[in-house]
């Protein structure tokens, strides 16, 4: 569980009901025991005191009660006292009238939760007929509330701990707390799992098992026609799983396999086999032997130039589950289990908004680096080899269709980095001031096109942002990199914060820049 130990790191929370006993406690055991924690009353946030905790804050939560805040809700429209449309009217432009408000105080990331029906009785009178009124105020919220929001589903929280166990009637009528400490610790946590994904601190790398993990079987003894795949229940489970780790890709997650078996029957089954939900190009690294487990991994994170403690690996098997654990403690690992699995995947914190082009770029980037290996050995001279595989890079002022992967890119770097972390609305926001100028890199060479695999910036005389993706080292694209910033610009400062990988890079920009001062400590 990842701490923020930092002593400025402040949560405002404005809500028209009550959270405790439960939520400071449950919050610093996520966050940490430093964090500062701001209760707001909804009604109360243009204060002078509440305005200034919003300004400090670094995340603010919204939570409202349909409940509280508009009671008469179901019987105005029963009564038809008021349309549907009107009581949607009515509860968005409450919220939207807060929303405007908060922009005005702070650019923290809000943390939105949506709109629940669970509380309402009428069922009792009318049964379980559907009523879209609370699904149509959050598709409203959620169209028109974009900036700088993350919307939080809590139905679904409900949903997850079940309507019986969300909610506590004492604590309601005693406290104005009507949920239970149960449902709260489940917000909290997707409070925590937000501002992970919003800072982009996540593992990168999915390593797999084949055998009894995307399949039922055991290849090499069973054979591909006798494989349990898709189809009937035996088969179903495997093909389920394919398809979750399937949309971890989408999402931006690496996919590597570490199987014992032959390579030729393993590729098959990738290319030919017709249940099968990953195919060949979904994998951007292959260690099938039969090699140790460990052994195959620590190939994998060299291949893809990441490190182990970024990796995740999956095995049906308690023994090699055991010995990845004790060889490479870095590594997390899950123990593959049918009913179990997919919580265990929570380790994962991932954004929607991947582009898919770069994610099958960074693929191609790997799939394609045996053949710059074959390359290489070619030459004797690593000048030779550079020059053979033909890069090509170019740097230009940073448009706004870039800002997303360069946040990415500056948050899941860790070795080419002065290391700055951004978000996406913190670049936008510095994009506009006149004395930073921020630049993007693309690369390509004989083999692949890398994508945007860098980003610079500087701040009058101080390189502030210097990040480059692993994918792209051993290309030289980095001296390129520093040489098109002496030629634009006169370094005077150079902000460096160390990720315990980056020494290199701060040697190479205290080689570059002589007089340049080194900062840090942001």
């Amino acid at each position: 569980m990842d701490k923020f130990k930092n002593t400025d790191f402040h949560i405002s929370v404005i809500s028209d009901i009550i959270f405790e006993p439960y939520f400071p406690s449950l919050i610093k055991s996520y966050f940490g025991e430093t964090v500062k924690i701001y209760p707001i009353p909804y009604g109360e946030q243009n204060n002078t005191e509440c305005q200034q905790q919003l300004e400090n804050s670094s995340v603010i939560v919204v939570w409202l009660n349909l409940e509280t805040s508009y009671s008469n809700t179901w019987n105005a429209l029963h009564s038809q006292a008021a349309t549907e449309h009107e009581i949607v009217e009515i509860v968005f432009s409450m919220c939207n009238r807060l929303y405007t408000e908060l922009l005005a105080y702070t650019n923290a990331r809000i943390l939105w939760f949506l709109f629940e029906d669970y509380f309402v009785k009428s069922p009792i009178i009318s049964g379980y007929q559907y009523n879209p009124l609370v699904d149509k105020v959050n598709i409203c919220l959620s169209d028109a509330l974009k900036n700088n929001v993350s919307f939080i589903n809590l139905k679904q929280l409900i949903a997850d701990v079940g309507i019986a166990n969300a909610y506590d009637p004492k604590d309601k009528y005693r406290w104005d707390a009507p949920y239970s400490k149960e449902l709260v610790e489940n917000a909290v946590k997707e409070i925590h799992k937000q501002y992970l994904i919003e800072k982009g601190i996540t593992k990168k790398c999915l390593v797999l098992d084949c055998d009894n993990v995307l399949w039922g079987g055991i290849l090499s003894e069973d054979g591909i026609e006798n494989i349990k795949l898709g189809g009937g229940r035996f088969g179903r489970p495997y093909q389920d799983f394919q398809r979750v780790v399937l949309s971890l890709y989408y999402h931006g997650v690496i996919l590597a396999i570490s199987s014992k078996n032959d390579l030729p029957d393993v590729l098959t089954m990738f290319r030919e086999h017709s249940e099968m939900v990953l195919k060949e190009e979904h994998i951007a690294c292959f260690q099938v032997n039969w090699e140790s487990k460990p052994d195959n991994i620590k190939r994998i994170a060299e291949t893809l130039n990441i490190g182990l403690d970024s990796m995740v690996f999956v095995d049906d098997s308690p023994v090699e589950i055991e010995a990845v654990k004790f060889m490479l403690p870095e590594i997390t690992t899950i123990l593959y289990e049918r009913d179990l699995i997919y919580e265990q995947l929570f380790c994962f914190n991932l954004k929607n908004n991947v582009s898919i082009t770069d994610v099958e770029k960074r693929n191609e980037t790997y799939r394609t680096n045996q053949s710059r290996e074959s390359l290489k050995l070619q030459y004797e001279s690593y000048n030779e080899y550079i020059d053979a595989l033909d890069v090509r890079i170019d740097i230009h002022k940073a448009l706004p269709i870039e800002f997303s992967r360069m946040s990415e890119l500056t948050q899941r770097t860790n070795k080419c980095t002065n290391g700055k972390r951004y978000t996406v609305a913190e670049i936008k926001n510095r994009s506009n001031a006149d004395r930073i100028k921020i630049y993007s890199l693309s690369a390509f060479d004989r083999f692949s096109d890398l994508g945007l695999v860098g980003a610079l910036e500087i701040e009058g005389n101080t390189l502030t942002m210097f990040s480059l993706s692993c994918r792209a080292l051993g290309r030289e694209i980095e001296k390129s990199m520093l040489a098109f910033i002496k030629t634009k610009h006169k370094i005077i400062n150079i902000e460096f914060k160390s990720t315990n990988k980056n020494d290199d890079l701060k040697i190479m920009l205290m080689r570059e820049f002589t007089t340049a001062n080194i900062v840090g400590g942001w």
